[in-house]
């Protein structure tokens, strides 16, 4: 009997739809958006700031590289290379530093503060070249230049 009454008082209510509220509209206006979008700005300004900078102080690596490859070409310009070196050095570790070396010394200087850089094999084909005005064989000035442009990218001031 008192289940028949629940029964009766079941079907008599009449269920509706559950009460949902409306939905959280996505918006920019909270503070935490405009904070992260400030600091993103930033961070760029940021970026492109150095990477100008960069750029502006590579300025002399770009200069000595286009200027090695106008004596690739040339066989009678060869010893310039060395030249180009020593002018690329002294900009970026003084006169005082760089300036007195010369022979295994400097050639020792270029391999400790460039990357993977072989000149010291060279030595001997080298000053031969500059000195007797014994002309290389072509492997050899392309390896010494090869050298030389790693050299000019890849110094950095270790001492």
């Amino acid at each position: 009997m008192i289940q028949d009454s629940v029964a009766a008082n079941v079907t008599q209510v009449k269920l509706e739809g559950l009460y949902e509220p409306p939905p959280v509209a996505f918006t920019f206006e909270t503070i935490g958006w405009s904070v992260l979008a400030v600091l993103l700005v930033l961070i760029l300004i940021l970026i492109v700031f150095f990477q100008i900078r960069k750029y502006i102080r590579n300025k002399y690596r770009r200069e000595a590289l286009i200027e090695l490859e106008s004596i690739n070409g040339n066989t009678t310009a060869f010893n310039q290379t060395f030249v180009i070196l020593k002018r690329v050095a002294i900009r970026v570790f003084g006169r005082e530093k760089v300036g007195p070396l010369y022979g295994k010394e400097w050639l020792g200087f270029l391999e400790k503060t460039g990357r993977r850089v072989s000149l010291v094999n060279f030595e001997e084909q080298i000053y031969s070249s500059m000195y007797n005005e014994k002309e290389l064989a072509v492997k050899e000035k392309e390896e010494i230049i090869l050298n030389a442009k790693k050299w000019i990218k890849t110094h950095a001031n270790k001492l």
